[in-house]
């Protein structure tokens, strides 16, 4: 969660510094992408290549978070233009993918640690709900997020665990209901899980 929130402070920052566009596109009912599946060629020349190492050049720690995703995979998912992934924080194995200025949406995916993913968690009334989900990984549930002092808003959250390696993805956009989102989220999930 920690994560989600710096991912958040640094979209509010890059929006108040600038903006820029690399692909959109719109999701197909059931959340599929309208352009269909990339090509092995097209992943390689985006730098999906789901490489292990450290941000930092430490030791591995498994893939890189900007390998698992493309810019184009990202704008599919928000239905808007996005800029190239970028880790907002040094050492920190998150990517961040920010839709147009104006609108404060944007994509993330961040490699976490295993202790990180809890799918047997209770949710907690007006604070966040858990909900397991099938056909991601070895296992993921989705996590909605009631964020305090909003008027009721929230951040929809999927975590996901493959092998020894645990992940989550993040949609936001507040426009778009919880469905479209999830749909979104597992979308992006199963492509940047098929890269580990």
């Amino acid at each position: 969660m920690r994560r989600t929130w710096i991912g958040l402070a640094f979209v509010l920052g890059l929006v108040a510094a600038c903006g820029g566009s690399a692909t959109t596109g719109s999701l197909q009912d059931g959340g599929t992408p309208a352009s269909g599946t990339q090509s092995a060629t097209t992943l390689a020349a985006a730098g999906a290549s789901g490489t292990t190492g450290s941000p930092m050049g430490g030791a591995p720690s498994g893939p890189i978070a900007c390998s698992l995703l493309t810019a184009e995979e990202a704008a599919i998912a928000l239905g808007d233009p996005v800029s190239p992934g970028v880790t907002p924080v040094a050492g920190q194995n998150t990517c961040v993918f920010s839709g147009p200025v104006l609108k404060l949406n944007s994509v993330q995916i961040a490699v976490i640690t295993p202790e990180e993913f809890t799918p047997t968690q209770q949710s907690v009334p007006s604070s966040f709900t858990v909900t397991p989900v099938t056909g991601i990984g070895d296992a993921a549930y989705y996590k909605k997020l009631f964020l305090p002092n909003t008027g009721g808003e929230s951040l929809m959250e999927l975590s996901v665990k493959k092998g020894e390696i645990t992940f989550t993805i993040t949609v936001l956009d507040h426009a778009k209901a919880d469905a479209y989102l999830m749909a979104a989220e597992k979308t992006l999930a199963l492509a940047a899980a098929g890269r580990i």
